[in-house]
């Protein structure tokens, strides 16, 4: 778990001393006003975790102003200050005790990345060209939100801020580079067989899907679509795929092929949610979307002698903690959600929401990593009561840690989760393959 020594002064540092730093030299504190970039901060931060959809003057309140004035502040600099505090509340590299599972021993971490996408007012366009939706007002601008998480310890390895029509392999170029030994997982939208040469240069490991249209390149045959392959096999009888091959489009990579064809009653769910929505875009489904709904494929430069096929699978489920993350983040704490169409309104709520959810995830890892067998709802919860706490503490020098320490004992308390029997949990997988392994 993430000590209280460790978390204090930093989470005390970003919301006092670096947030009235960031002010003035953003220049959205000129002079001196009602209140400083620290009270801007902590107000708002606090308000919307409290309350995602506060109206303007709930969150003026706290500030001593109305919400007329709290209005006139949103402003380029508003954004640009927000934008700041947020990154570099991100640079601080905290991760609790990783998670001791035989099967993620090898590797120096396991990174997760994905993208989500939040709408922009229209006004936004200029600064952050979006790619279009069917949502009247909300087509022409988007923020793409690119995070990297490492899923052992819960530390947020990488946030950045794009352009909604930004690719997510380009988005991802600007992340720092991988640790030698760690392995990465990425679904679809990240699949850049460059990326993955680059990566098994630096001793990286991957694991990752394959796109539909792939090509495979066997030793001393002709190159074939994936997806006649895959139908050959079935075809063949054959169920499990672990074969070390050349694949791609335009360039080549050579990896473990690992294919497990699944069950027919899985099958057929996938493809009536395909069909649903090929209807909904009015497009055919085509005959190799209806093969590789057999199917689950991956590529991956780890040995076998590391992960069997079947762990290949169970590892890269791992990828869903981090859609469950993006879940939390605007269930929880309402980030897509505004009741303001002011363009940078709107742009500053994005930053103090995800701002507010790094801090949650801050406040969790006192308790442990995020594959801790406890209800991440119950978690949230708890710190939920006590983030008004938390928040008057940081204004307080000595009583923050002593706040900190009371909030991990009582993040201690909560139950850890029962055996499931019908479904289990990642934990209860992780922990059988070590017996397995």
């Amino acid at each position: 778990m993430l000590s209280v020594p460790t978390l204090a002064p930093a989470l005390q540092t970003v919301f006092t001393t670096r947030a009235d730093e960031l002010a003035r030299s953003t220049r959205f504190i000129r002079r001196q006003r009602a209140f400083s970039g620290a009270g801007f901060s902590q107000a708002l931060v606090h308000g919307l975790l409290r309350r995602p959809n506060a109206p303007l003057e709930d969150l003026a309140a706290p500030l001593g102003i109305s919400r007329q004035a709290l209005q006139q502040r949103w402003s380029p600099e508003a954004a640009k200050f927000c934008r700041s505090l947020l990154l570099e509340a991100v640079q601080q590299a905290f991760q609790a005790r990783p998670a001791a599972f035989a099967l993620l021993r090898p590797f120096r971490g396991v990174f997760i990345d994905d993208a989500t996408q939040l709408w922009m007012p229209d006004a936004a366009a200029a600064d952050f060209p979006g790619c279009g939706s069917g949502i009247p007002g909300k087509g022409k601008a988007s923020l793409k939100v690119l995070l990297r998480w490492e899923i052992q310890g819960g530390r947020l390895h990488h946030l950045s801020m794009h352009p909604g029509r930004t690719a997510d392999p380009t988005a991802a170029q600007e992340a720092p580079p991988l640790p030698a030994g760690a392995l990465s997982l990425s679904d679809l939208a990240f699949t850049d067989f460059q990326r993955l040469h680059d990566l098994t240069q630096q001793g990286t490991y991957w694991i990752t899907k394959l796109p539909v249209q792939t090509r495979l390149y066997p030793a001393g045959a002709a190159d074939v679509p994936l997806w006649k392959q895959l139908r050959a096999w079935r075809q063949a009888g054959r169920r499990c795929i672990d074969e070390t091959m050349k694949v791609g489009n335009r360039g080549q990579l050579s990896g473990r092929l690992v294919a497990m064809l699944c069950s027919p009653a899985i099958a057929r769910k996938r493809l009536q949610r395909l069909e649903k929505s090929a209807r909904r875009r009015g497009r055919p489904v085509s005959e190799r979307q209806r093969e590789m709904c057999h199917w689950l494929v991956y590529l991956t430069n780890v040995p076998s002698s590391w992960l069997t096929a079947e762990q290949v699978w169970l590892v890269y489920r791992l990828r869903w903690q981090i859609e469950l993350l993006f879940k939390r983040f605007k269930s929880e704490g309402g980030l897509g959600t505004s009741r303001s169409e002011n363009r940078y309104r709107v742009e500053c709520e994005w930053y103090l929401k995800l701002l507010g959810q790094v801090v949650r995830q801050w406040l969790t890892m006192m308790h442990g990593g995020p594959l801790l067998a406890v209800n991440d709802a119950q978690v949230g919860r708890r710190i939920a009561d006590w983030l008004p706490v938390v928040f008057w503490a940081m204004g307080e020098p000595r009583q923050l840690p002593v706040v900190l320490r009371a909030l991990q004992r009582a993040l201690n308390q909560l139950r850890q989760r029962g055996r499931c029997r019908k479904r289990k949990t990642m934990n209860q997988r992780l922990h059988e393959e070590k017996t397995a392994a």
